[in-house]
């Protein structure tokens, strides 16, 4: 099967199942570009002749399971883990996965090897572009990140070495960013005249503030983790020896809450991003009383009179 026709089924058939109050939106876009030969030029240049040695469609991001913890890879250590098309299809189709499971109450997201956590995307693969193709590559690729902040699970950046371009807007589109401390960030696309295409300027503004996020995209400049950290936009920075024990330790602690109750809070705090502060209280409150019908509540309550770990149905 081609390429662009399994782009076509994860993101049609996942993409806008992640988000359904976007779903029109998102189908007769997506509908228009899947049915223009431009698009299919596009994607063919993406997938149609992967060189030897790279990664294929289907191991350029790797998915596995532990428990309730879930780890997306992007895996393209030879290349610092650049995203091509590749690795937003391979993202597309787990995000569907993962969407789907009752199981999985954290995902973990981070980058093979030791150098990058992504350092960018493949510049080798955009030099072909016409503007077209430049702006549809933009749109799928914020639609996949897009859906991937919108999982109903935590999703955690474990980042070390670089999150620089795509890479950064891959880390944004997580929940919160854990980072080692020899991490570093930025968006140096205008040093090539371009502009980030992944939703970098927009969930950049919304993390650390529109007048930062304009001096850190025009300036280009790089940051280490110390300096996110200050802004906002890193949650916690460790050395780098302790950074898979922190990620794992604090998955572990979310995933051991209850994870209905977990779930909600995401939609509860994303909500405060979209509405004013009434109509968050509102939605908070309304949510609140929900979960007093829940076993998941009428268990959590109980346990605590009894004095006794609750035991919470993982599904």
């Amino acid at each position: 099967m081609c390429g662009y026709w399994r782009v076509a089924n994860a993101l049609n058939n996942g993409v806008q199942r992640l988000n359904p109050r976007l779903e029109p939106v998102c189908f007769l876009s997506l509908g228009g570009l899947l049915l223009s030969p431009l698009v299919k030029r596009f994607l063919s240049l993406c997938f149609a002749n992967t060189p030897r040695g790279e990664k294929s469609m289907s191991n350029a991001v790797t998915l596995s399971l532990e428990g309730s913890v879930a780890t997306l890879v992007v895996n393209r250590p030879e290349a610092l883990n650049a995203i091509n098309g590749a690795v937003i299809e391979a993202l597309a189709s787990h995000v569907r996965t993962l969407e789907r499971s009752r199981e999985v109450q954290v995902v973990v997201l981070t980058g093979a090897g030791d150098k990058a956590f992504v350092a960018g995307a493949d510049i080798k693969e955009m030099l072909s572009f016409d503007p077209e193709q430049a702006a549809h590559f933009g749109q799928l690729g914020a639609r996949v990140f897009s859906a991937l902040g919108n999982l109903p699970q935590v999703v955690i950046a474990r980042v070390h070495g670089f999150a620089l371009g795509g890479g950064l807007e891959l880390a944004l589109s997580a929940d919160f960013i854990v980072a080692s401390s020899k991490a570093k960030f930025g968006l140096p696309e205008v040093t090539l005249g371009l502009i980030p295409g992944f939703g970098g300027t927009q969930r950049l503004a919304e993390r650390i503030g529109a007048a930062r996020a304009l001096e850190w995209v025009t300036s280009a400049e790089r940051y280490d983790a110390q300096e996110a950290f200050a802004v906002g936009l890193v949650n916690r920075v460790v050395a780098p020896e302790e950074l898979d024990a922190t990620v794992a330790a604090l998955a572990k602690k979310i995933s051991s809450n209850g994870p209905g109750a977990v779930r909600a809070v995401k939609a509860v705090v994303a909500n405060s991003q979209r509405v004013n502060a009434g109509v968050g209280f509102e939605l908070e409150a309304a949510r609140f009383g929900l979960r007093f019908g829940t076993p998941e509540a009428k268990e959590g309550l109980a346990a605590f009179v009894e004095k006794r770990p609750p035991a919470f149905l993982r599904q």
